[in-house]
């Protein structure tokens, strides 16, 4: 996104003196986590006329974020001096740019500030819906494609089939964490699991497994992390900034970590039925 450097009114930016003893910076977080990009917005503005527009909703901070390989391009407005964004990774790829400015949101006549610089002062000034008020800082950074296999956990999991269980087990206690379901439910399995339905699959039978699972680390965790599978589940975890040690407790229950593993299971399925149920109509 190219940033014009003249306007026809005033704009509050590091790079003019439109305003005397002013400024608009932002401190911008990208981080991955599950499939998703975690973008946390800080606004710091010093100006109190524009904080005056914003506070009575004739300002609005922004964060636009673009991406060239994926034409990815998105605004998000916040009156609040923070702002958290997620966006699934699957639409962006490469470099990303965020930008961050302040812009009316609705149409502003007779603007005046006291800290306006001295050749505006006898200028009548008004900003339209969507003019920029202020531009703040800007960051580029670069998404690399993730390893989706170990995501999926086809290296860590496999699902058999038992003849003589009449419920769903799973046995952690090898590298691999074994999901055995009775007969006709595993050629159910073996039978949908590339289907139209195949993320319901995994929330019907994955997910629970991950949820037994989990909810065994804390009280085993010695036995468990020479397992292969711990040490994968490990690595996924550390990779999208999260400790292992912190599954199965008060402040990360199995429930959600199972959740975050297989990014939001729940969602994806009821996307899928939906998606087949409007096929049949």
């Amino acid at each position: 996104m190219k940033i014009n450097h003249s306007y026809p009114y005033p704009v509050l930016y590091m790079n003019n003196d439109d305003y005397m003893d002013s400024s608009f910076n932002t401190k911008i977080q990208v981080y991955e986590s599950f499939g998703e990009v975690k973008i946390h917005a800080d606004f710091e503005l010093i100006n109190q006329g524009i904080q005056d527009l914003i506070d009575n909703h004739y300002g609005v901070y922004l964060i636009h974020i673009e991406c060239g390989q994926t034409s990815y391009r998105q605004a998000f407005q916040s009156s609040k001096k923070t702002v958290d964004i997620s966006i699934p990774t699957s639409v962006l790829r490469g470099k990303i740019l965020i930008h961050s400015f302040i812009i009316a949101s609705e149409k502003i006549e007779n603007y005046q500030n006291q800290l306006l610089n001295d050749w505006f002062k006898d200028i009548a000034i008004s900003f339209e819906k969507g003019n920029l008020l202020a531009i703040g800082d800007a960051i580029e950074t670069t998404l690399f494609e993730e390893n989706l296999e170990l995501l999926n956990l086809p290296s860590i999991a496999k699902v058999t089939k038992s003849n003589k269980n009449e419920f769903m087990e799973v046995d952690i206690h090898s590298n691999f964490i074994t999901i055995s379901l009775p007969e006709y439910e595993y050629n159910q399995y073996a039978s949908n699991a590339n289907s139209r339905l195949k993320n319901t699959i995994l929330s019907t039978v994955i997910v629970p497994s991950l949820v037994y699972v989990f909810s065994k680390l804390q009280d085993n965790r010695e036995d468990l992390e020479g397992y292969t599978w711990y040490q994968v589940l490990e690595k996924i975890f550390a990779d999208n900034n999260v400790n292992i040690h912190d599954v199965g407790t008060d402040s990360l229950s199995a429930l959600k970590a199972a959740q975050m593993v297989l990014r939001k299971p729940l969602k994806t399925s009821l996307e899928e039925i939906e998606k087949l149920n409007k096929m049949e109509d």
